[in-house]
């Protein structure tokens, strides 16, 4: 889940290198490196923490003439967060970055003779390259040939750049399971994880398949597949600029992007309700029609995304879903419906658990989609079809506007599949198309609903934790809110199906013990209140979330009145999102960058 960067050419490094790895630090802000290898000697510059400490550790040094550097920001698997650990790692003469993870690094270990000076499984790589190069002389292409040994030498998954003091002004790449992307510019070669770093500096950049590897100058690319066969760089068109990816006068990015979320509503409407119809620019409609079951797979928030859309998808197209974690679905020997739709759902696109269990229902030979917000990753490369978030660049690591595009997408998909099947007549497709409508109006933050939770949050910094409760729809939304809790303010929060309190949770009720309940007018409210009335007896302070009174709370968060119940869902997740961000904000957190989190889970 680490960030990467690499730059070959004439121009100061030190300030691209920096720049790039401020758009990827969302990827890890544990530790943080650079490596710029000019002529033929290197220079590195490492800190702990986040990006600003490997600034002033950089200081006033500047490169100059003709350099290759790498760079990167760390999320820790191997060894504590401290400055033996950051990257990049040397020997020699060379310097490596690497993201993902060497799963049989100990038992290379093993084979080397050279001292090891961190805990990270990375530093082998480093050590393989110095090895297989000494037995590969002076010929021409012998730090390409060591590369290659080197590569055949590691199990995992990884992006990797090498720069070597033998080899000046040449970067050594490869890409296995996580992202690695390439672009030049006049100004010479930048290499990234993503395409963040690259905006606005190239127009074009190819993103490297799995088992691609090479090397590449200021000017010139060599590209191989895992076979070694020459590969013909394709590269595909760049955004003009990452200028979405201001505060714009936000506290924080995530306030930003709870802002944002009626234009990303507004957005992923555009061009798809046609003629009374919901359509896809992806697929056809008889595009579905074959299609028995549906699984749907995903990881954290679009997990949660994904609980909503089983219910939607069974409701509105009577289709049997199934919702699987990714990290659990491949190592269980799945049975798989070969005649069902395979679903996986992500907010980058790079998840390892969910790309994993993509390429294990694509080897069972079934068809496969992919919702995912970032076009050219690696979900929508390898599914047969895909649909795109629309939710633009989420920087806050604790999703947001990203799981309100899921959960948008999810709906459209599921009626967009019930009219195929012929299900909606007029006066049902007409209640769900001005409900879809209405979601945009939802979702816009009223101003005196945020003070009002503002004031509010300061009551809740204490305790032993909270109960995020719903019934239906509203318990996925639960688990979401419990989440959004957990990640930035770092309070026990847990998300619980209102009707499963009586079945052991009841237990931890208590004064101390704040019930967060989603009570919706729309959605088995008598059941809902009969579940919370059963907490306040027992004493726990309550929380509602409410069109309605209740007399029981003491404290209501009152959302207006609606007629379908996804108007209601849009509204409360807005306000969970909004009151878990006053909270931590109150307990002095950096809700951008929770601790121990990163924004794109590229590792197992």
């Amino acid at each position: 889940m680490c960030g990467i960067v690499g730059y070959i050419g004439n121009q100061e490094a030190t300030s691209i290198l920096l720049a790039g790895l401020r758009e990827l630090e969302y990827r890890g802000y544990d530790s943080a490196g650079i490596a710029l290898l000019e002529t033929s000697s290197v220079k590195t510059f490492k800190a702990v923490g986040k990006l600003d400490n490997l600034a002033a550790k950089v200081g006033s040094y500047r490169s100059s003439g003709a350099v290759a550097a790498i760079g990167h920001t760390r999320w820790a698997t191997h060894g504590k967060p401290t400055e033996a650990n950051a990257h990049p790692h040397g020997l020699t003469h060379s310097q490596v970055v690497h993201n993902g993870i060497i799963e049989n690094y100990q038992n290379l270990k093993s084979t080397l003779s050279t001292p090891f000076l961190s805990q990270t499984d990375s530093e082998v790589i480093v050590h393989l390259f110095e090895k297989h190069l000494d037995g590969h002389g002076n010929a021409p292409d012998a730090a390409l040939a060591a590369f290659r040994a080197t590569l055949d030498e590691l199990h995992g998954a990884y992006a990797i750049l090498l720069v070597s003091e033998l080899t000046p002004g040449r970067v050594f790449y490869a890409r296995k399971g996580s992202p690695l992307q390439i672009g030049f510019a006049a100004g010479g070669c930048y290499l990234a994880s993503s395409d963040a770093p690259l905006l606005g500096l190239c127009d074009k950049a190819m993103h490297f398949e799995d088992g691609q590897w090479g090397v590449a100058t200021a000017d010139t690319l060599q590209v191989f597949d895992a076979n070694g066969a020459v590969v013909e760089p394709l590269f595909a068109v760049l955004p003009a600029s990452s200028a979405a990816a201001q505060k714009e006068g936000f506290r924080y990015f995530m306030e930003k992007e709870i802002y944002e979320q009626p234009q990303v509503l507004a957005d992923i409407l555009t061009g798809r309700l046609r003629d009374g119809a919901v359509e896809f620019e992806a697929f056809p409609a008889d595009w579905l029609r074959p299609f028995r079951s549906i699984t749907l797979c995903a990881c954290g928030t679009s997990y949660h995304a994904a609980l909503v859309g089983s219910y939607l998808l069974e409701r509105l197209a009577r289709m049997p879903v199934k919702v699987e974690i990714a990290s659990e679905f491949r190592y269980r020997v799945p049975v798989l419906d070969p005649e069902g739709l395979f679903v996986v759902i992500s907010q980058s696109g790079e998840t390892a658990d969910t790309l994993e269990a993509l390429k294990l229902a694509k080897a069972q030979g079934l068809a496969t989609l992919a919702l995912c917000n970032v076009d050219n990753s690696s979900m929508i490369r390898e599914a047969a079809q895909s649909i795109l978030l629309r939710a633009g660049i989420e920087k806050g690591v604790a999703s947001t506007k990203a799981f309100a595009a899921q959960v948008m997408t999810l709906w459209l998909l599921a009626l967009h599949w019930g009219q195929a099947k012929g299900l909606l007549d007029g006066e049902r497709w007409a209640r769900e198309l001005a409900a879809l409508r209405g979601g945009i109006d939802v979702v816009k933050v009223q101003p005196a609903l945020h003070e009002r939770i503002h004031r509010l949050s300061k009551r809740y910094l204490h305790g032993h934790g909270f109960f995020f409760i719903g019934r239906d729809l509203f318990y996925p939304l639960a688990l979401e809110g419990a989440l959004k809790l957990k990640e930035i303010s770092y309070l026990h929060a847990e998300g619980y199906p209102a009707g499963e309190m009586k079945h052991g949770p009841i237990a931890l009720a208590d004064a101390g013990l704040f019930t967060i309940a989603l009570m919706a007018r729309t959605t088995l409210w008598d059941k809902i209140k009969s579940n919370v009335e059963e907490l306040s007896a027992r004493d726990s302070t309550i929380v509602a979330i409410t069109p309605e009174d209740f007399e029981l709370a003491d404290d209501i968060i009152r959302i207006r009145a609606h007629v379908h119940p996804m108007l209601e869902f849009f509204e409360m997740m807005v306000v969970v999102q909004l009151l878990s961000m006053e909270i931590a904000i109150r307990l002095g957190n950096d809700v951008d960058m929770p601790r121990n989190l990163a924004k794109s889970v590229t590792v197992e």
